[in-house]
């Protein structure tokens, strides 16, 4: 299948990986994401902030359409899944239970490294269709975490993938043109992949030389050049 317009293809390690302007990335027939935080609209909401609902359905509907686009087998999540764990019986619930229960009508394996959002609640992981993982996780050639700091031990050439940062980098062009948005950060075989979820925000990084960050903007993914790697 050849890569989406607006995507970015790259060699980590050896491995072959097409970022998206989805926010996701993808190798053969495994799709990634990071930080999709279900259910973030409620805690919000508990928290008197007028979130309206509807995102975390909006954020299932683009995860299956990139699924069938991509014609991926596996989807692995790279922890916080959720971001508290839905009621019982709640509308998130119930559309979730529905949603997994299609994707393995496709025959699809839903997979979800625990991240800090998802560990405390392991308790009522078994109830959804959904195989958790530890990290650091192998996925063929690439391991798999959500904290960065889970590979610390991994060895410098081995290729692997992280979210948990939320990356977002500020273009500071000409006068006073400013672009803001989340990153696919890069640093030799580490790639930290944006936060996927709709209410999920970014936090600014600060890169060094040598890195690489390829930033989401307007439905594709574009190379930029860090100030001190430029």
């Amino acid at each position: 299948m050849a890569p989406p317009e607006g995507s970015v293809t790259l060699t980590l390690g050896a491995v072959p990986l097409t970022l998206l302007a989805e926010r996701a990335a993808c190798w053969e027939d495994v799709l990634f994401v990071a930080d999709v935080h279900l259910d973030k609209a409620t805690f919000f909401q508990r928290q008197g902030f007028p979130v309206p609902q509807g995102s975390d359905q909006d954020d299932l509907l683009r995860l299956d359409a990139l699924l069938t686009r991509q014609g991926a087998r596996e989807l692995v999540v790279l922890g916080d899944f959720f971001h508290r764990p839905p009621e019982p019986g709640s509308t998130l619930d119930r559309a979730l239970h529905r949603w997994l229960g299609a994707q393995r009508e496709q025959g699809r394996t839903i997979r979800v490294l625990h991240g800090n959002h998802d560990r405390p609640r392991a308790s009522w992981a078994p109830t959804y269709a959904i195989a958790w993982e530890a990290g650091p996780w192998r996925c063929g050639p690439l391991a798999c975490v959500h904290d960065p700091e889970e590979a610390a031990n991994l060895p410098s050439t081995q290729p692997w993938l992280a979210g948990h940062l939320h990356p977002g980098y500020r273009l500071n062009g000409r006068g006073k043109e400013r672009l803001y948005g989340p990153v696919f950060w890069r640093r030799g075989n580490q790639l930290i992949l944006p936060a996927f979820g709709s209410l999920t925000g970014t936090l600014p990084i600060a890169p060094r030389g040598g890195d690489e960050l390829f930033l989401v903007y307007g439905g594709g993914v574009y190379p930029v050049p860090s100030p001190r790697s430029a």
